[in-house]
């Protein structure tokens, strides 16, 4: 095997996980660098080629962020397409030749977003029924009943649409007609596992580029994008009354890990987990029992922990939601007690660290160093 340019062949380590195969199978390895072929079992070769590869992988990060760099700037300025299936609702058409002219020449073309005339307006009743205070579990049940086509583009039993279907909908920003990039990112450095393809992760909305124009027409406004996504869940009960629970989404069963639904317990508002268990299945004899929490028990327990760790709130019921939710924060429960979890500084720090920045200020660090020398005198 002949390398003409080391730049192109490999990167970091890589040379290292593939020579002993080579060298396994007889095959050897040619490099103008090493003068002729490279000896896998010398040092100086193997000093040689990671030092190349070092070499070679500044190369690629240097070329990845004049790439990612100008991928930006094209969705931010022009809100050009950058590739990828278009967001149900929408169907990808022509937009014209390639400003390249190289680019044009070889035929390729722009392409942008149109609504779908079939499923452009499943998104909008979609978006109408969350900013009118509707569950995404409940939207997803109705289309299901409706043999409505999912993302997938089956019908019927098939074709069942779930919640979290309906979320990625509604938390969808492309919908108002921005373009959005970079909402996901991938690690080269590790697959997934059991995939011949790299992990992906979901970025966070700071890391996310938007476009500051409108790069194509729009299915829902902008104040109905932002309505939908701090909506409120309306429950209305058997006897037609309208019920507010006030930690939907904030509480997480300290059993299973699962995120507690709400529920009515005697007639008052709560919260149960049923660890997976489903009304349409027989449950396991040897199930757990449901976790139930009524939400003026909880308002105590919370209220209550977090004042013995030094954070002053008071009893009011939105002042302490504000508090839970302007810190993202996750109430797990168990039977007898409440932990509480808070997001601070872009990390989770749990309740028992949570005396910083909850009423009381954080103490100076220990420098014996500096106790040693007298005021004002520098250490030698």
């Amino acid at each position: 095997m002949v390398v003409g340019e080391f730049e192109r062949a490999f990167a970091a380590g890589q040379f290292d996980d593939v020579a002993n195969l080579l060298a396994a199978h007889g095959v050897g390895v040619w490099l103008p660098e090493a003068g002729g072929p490279v000896e896998v079992g010398s040092v100086m070769h193997r000093a040689l080629m990671t030092l190349l590869g070092a070499q070679s992988q500044r190369e690629v990060v240097r070329a990845r962020q004049r790439t990612m760099t100008a991928m930006r700037r094209q969705v931010v300025e022009q809100g050009r397409y950058l590739g990828g299936r278009a967001p149900y609702g929408y169907k990808l058409v022509d937009a014209g030749p390639h400003p390249n002219r190289v680019h044009a020449r070889w035929g390729r073309r722009l392409r942008k977003f149109a609504p779908d005339p079939t499923t452009a307006r499943n998104v909008r009743w979609m978006f109408a029924q969350r900013v009118a205070g509707r569950s995404a579990a409940s939207i997803a049940r109705e289309l299901t009943g409706r043999r409505v086509q999912t993302p997938s583009g089956r019908h019927g039993a098939a074709g069942e649409w779930s919640e979290r279907t309906v979320i990625e909908i509604l938390r969808n920003p492309r919908y108002t007609g921005r373009q959005v990039w970079n909402r996901t990112s991938t690690d080269r450095s590790q697959r997934a596992a059991g995939a011949d393809r790299f992990a992906q992760d979901r970025n966070g909305m700071g890391k996310w580029v938007v476009s500051a124009v409108v790069a194509h027409p729009a299915l829902v406004s902008e104040e109905d994008f932002v309505a939908a996504q701090s909506a409120r869940v309306v429950r209305t009960g058997v006897d037609g009354n309208v019920h507010i629970y006030r930690y939907v989404g904030l509480l997480q069963c300290g059993e299973c890990g699962r995120r507690m639904d709400a529920h009515r317990v005697h007639g008052r508002p709560g919260y149960r987990c049923r660890h997976g268990h489903r009304s349409s299945r027989t449950r396991p004899a040897d199930a757990p029992s449901n976790l139930y929490r009524r939400e003026d028990q909880l308002t105590v327990a919370i209220v209550d922990r977090l004042s013995r760790q030094g954070c002053r709130i008071g009893g009011d019921l939105d002042e302490i939601e504000a508090f839970l939710r302007a810190r993202r924060a996750i109430v797990i429960c168990h039977r007898d007690e409440v932990n509480i979890s808070l997001r601070r500084c872009g990390r989770r720090v749990a309740a028992t660290n949570l005396t910083a920045g909850c009423g009381r200020r954080r103490g100076r660090r220990h420098n014996p160093r500096a106790e040693s020398k007298p005021h004002g005198q520098v250490p030698s």
